[in-house]
């Protein structure tokens, strides 16, 4: 993930004039998601990936050329566990894990993570302002998780996406990286400025706050 500083002047360069959307894609990476950073390799633009630490030593090199192509790299917890079912410490357990396997891989940390189906309490949204973690949600579901249908996927963000949408996706899901080789491209062509979480959040709110919640 690019620092702070490295996010906040890539903000500075957004245009205020065009659409600013923040892509992002979840439980991978996998076999899937290298079909997305095709796509992203041959248009403009950066995306967020919400990653599983327990899928990191087994897909490096995917991650390593998601990061190198200028994408963010989150974490989305070890195993995938609903974070208000666990301990304080089990829930710790899950963070620290993935950020580190992310810093190892990357050379970066993570300061966001986004919780297993959006599900947070006050003692995960406590833990989170501890440890210093912004929060991560969404403004528009694909449902791709729901319907895995290309089409579905492709329409849901071509009729419903709005300025500064933070989009949730699923690298892990075939069809989601078949309706990314259309809707990408459909997207910059309409100029919508496709950029990382950070990017977004930055150029909306200047500093990204510990322990926030940010839907877009």
């Amino acid at each position: 993930m690019p620092t702070s500083t490295q996010a906040a002047i890539r903000a500075g360069k957004i245009n205020p004039k065009k659409p600013v959307v923040a892509l992002t894609f979840d439980d991978g990476p996998g076999i899937y998601t290298s079909r997305i950073l095709d796509t992203l390799q041959h248009h403009e633009g950066r995306v967020s990936f919400f990653v599983e630490g327990r899928n990191i030593a087994k897909n490096k090199s995917t991650l390593l050329r998601a990061f190198n192509m200028g994408n963010e790299i989150i974490c989305h917890t070890w195993n995938h566990h609903d974070m208000t079912t666990l301990s304080g410490r089990a829930i710790k357990k899950e963070l620290f894990d993935t950020i580190a396997a992310i810093a190892k891989l990357t050379g970066t940390v993570s300061l966001m993570f986004r919780p297993p189906y959006g599900n947070i309490n006050k003692k995960v949204e406590k833990i989170s302002l501890s440890l210093g973690l912004a929060i991560i949600k969404w403004s528009l579901d694909t449902r791709d998780w729901e319907t895995k249908d290309t089409e579905a996927i492709y329409t849901k963000i071509a009729n419903e996406v709005t300025n500064g949408d933070i989009i949730l996706c699923h690298d892990s899901i075939p069809a989601t990286a078949e309706a990314m080789s259309r809707i990408i491209p459909e997207l910059i062509a309409h100029d919508c400025q496709l950029v990382t979480v950070s990017e977004l959040l930055h150029f909306k709110y200047g500093e990204i706050e510990p322990g926030r919640t940010y839907l877009s």
